[in-house]
């Protein structure tokens, strides 16, 4: 009494059972497949954090080591847009430490890119930020070498391959005596 009969193989309560059964694997497997993909997630983002970490380390490490050189030379010249460039060059490790100091913002989606101009062509050596008050930012010029000049153009955003504009500042590398 008051019990309802098992339905047996074939049955209409036979499928209503098995199909309560298949959703909650069905929720399980695809909770499962969240967290796994989470978790790479996490993973992926954690290295990447990591090798950037380790980047920025190295930078940081470089840029000390131009600062602190014996031979290190500190270099500034006004921009013609407005503001200066101030460099610290170190001809025996052949690297400069590159700031920009009240250089105004570029108009539209345009930068500031810094090129290391040699007899053999010019060759980027990054994006200078447009000066924000109370920011500094710095870049690093590797491979300059005496005779170089440092020079600063107005670039689309990301940069170029190559310089397309008149430099705003020109500065050279001295060479050594």
């Amino acid at each position: 009494p008051g019990r309802v009969p098992l339905a047996l193989g074939g049955q209409r309560g036979d499928r209503a059972a098995r199909s309560r059964l298949i959703r909650p694997s069905q929720a399980g497997i695809a909770a499962i497949l969240a967290l796994a993909a989470a978790l790479v997630f996490l993973l992926v983002t954690q290295v990447t954090t990591r090798q950037e970490l380790r980047q920025s380390q190295s930078a940081n490490h470089a840029i000390a080591a131009v600062l602190a050189a014996p031979d290190a030379r500190i270099e500034t010249m006004p921009a013609t847009v407005g503001g200066s460039v101030t460099a610290v060059l170190s001809v025996r490790q052949h690297e400069a430490v590159v700031t920009a100091v009240g250089l105004p913002t570029p108009a539209g989606s345009r930068i500031y890119q810094l090129w290391v101009m040699s007899p053999a062509g010019a060759r980027s050596a990054g994006q200078l930020p447009a000066s924000h008050a109370g920011s500094t930012s710095l870049v690093l010029a590797v491979e300059v070498e005496p005779g170089d000049r440092l020079g600063v153009t107005v670039e689309p955003a990301g940069g170029t391959a190559q310089p397309t504009t008149t430099p705003v500042v020109v500065m050279p590398v001295p060479v050594v005596e």
